[in-house]
Order: C-alpha cells, then structure tokens, then sequence
C-alpha cells in the first residue's frame, strides 16, 4: 500500500500508512502494560499522533520576511507557534 500524499501550497503532507499506525498503536499498547480490550483507542490515538507530526514540522519553520512598509498579516506559521 502506498502512503497518499496531500499537497498544501509549498508543502507537501504524507498521510500515515497502515503499517505505521499500526506499529505506533502496538507501541501505545506495550506502554500501557499490555492490557487489552483497547485496540480501537490505540489505533486512534496512533493515527492522530502521526497526523500532528506534519503540524509540529511546520511550526518549525521561520516565517517569509516582509518589508517593513507593508502591513504584517498573520501566517499560518505564527498560528501554529501560538497554539504549540
């Protein structure tokens, strides 16, 4: 299977592939001691945890400079670095 790719402007994001929600909702599991009877809150959490890495990568990035004559307006960067 193959990972599907969204295009966001000059940013491109992977959506996580079966195989690696599964390996993280494995690894949530063992983490919680092996107790079972929560695999669908696993696979869940796994998957929304590997959605947010693209978020995390983005607040990494440094905002385009703008001149000082025009006004400044909010970029998605500054956005995500308030709520990180």
């Amino acid at each position: 299977m193959s990972e599907e790719t969204e295009e966001a402007g000059p940013v491109s994001v992977q959506r996580p592939t079966p195989a690696q929600i599964a390996a993280r909702a494995y690894q949530i599991y063992l983490e919680r001691g092996r107790i079972s009877g929560h695999d669908m809150d696993d696979w869940l959490q796994a998957e929304y945890e590997l959605m947010q890495l693209p978020v995390r990568k983005l607040a990494e990035i440094e905002p385009s400079q703008i001149p000082k004559d025009k006004p400044r307006r909010k970029s998605i960067v500054d956005l995500v670095r308030t709520v990180m």
